[in-house]
């Protein structure tokens, strides 16, 4: 049940990061009988209508300028130039998150992270355990976004605003990269939980604490 953060992607896939989001799960645990999973995806889309959108664009900004320039081409070679820069401009749109980022717009981008939430949620069994009391916190780094989804033994409503606070401070440490803001995030729902949910003493730990 996990997962991480830090000042580049990829380190929210390194041990160190696992290591210590898999400790603030266990404090939240220790806290509360509902069950913690944070699960972390590199990408919850693939993007392919926008990427291919911009690949068309700047292909035909390549095109309109070689027609218009006063050195004149062949049609082989302003066709061949197009291609050129349709190819160059989707493997940039698609090996650059940053600019993929900007050329979705903020509906896709949350339908998506929505849509593979809920696929993580039944996939890792989230939904499995005796008292239906589960909690996903799910990451998707390139989304830059992190949803929380909790089992229907949960009463989101009776958790109130500190509930809807720790989750928007979830995706705002996820936002700027932040695994201390997050990991503090992530320990803000032990005692909200606890306080309707409290652990007893013979709780008994269903699903994993490690990075999902």
């Amino acid at each position: 049940m996990v997962s991480l953060l830090n000042v580049a992607e990829a380190d929210f896939f390194r041990d160190a990061a696992k290591q210590s989001t898999a400790r603030s799960v266990k404090h939240v645990e220790a806290q509360t009988s509902a069950e913690v999973v944070v699960a972390v995806r590199r990408r919850s889309g693939e993007y392919r209508v926008p990427a291919y959108h911009f690949g068309f664009f700047v292909g035909g900004l390549v095109v309109v300028y070689l027609l218009v320039t006063p050195q004149v081409f062949s049609i082989g070679d302003i066709a061949l130039d197009g291609a050129l820069g349709f190819g160059l401009a989707l493997a940039l749109a698609y090996n650059v998150s940053a600019l993929l980022r900007l050329l979705v717009r903020e509906k896709p981008l949350a339908t998506s992270v929505g849509a593979a939430a809920r696929a993580a949620f039944y996939d890792l069994g989230i939904s499995r355990t005796t008292g239906r009391n589960g909690v996903l916190v799910f990451v998707s780094t390139f989304e830059q976004r992190a949803l929380v989804l909790a089992d229907i033994g949960i009463d989101v409503k009776a958790l109130g605003p500190a509930w809807d606070e720790a989750c928007a401070a979830l995706t705002a440490a996820v936002k700027r990269r932040d695994l201390d803001g997050f990991e503090r995030a992530l320990e803000s729902l032990g005692p909200i939980l606890g306080a309707t949910m409290p652990r007893s003493l013979d709780d008994v730990n269903e699903l994993p604490d490690e990075v999902q």
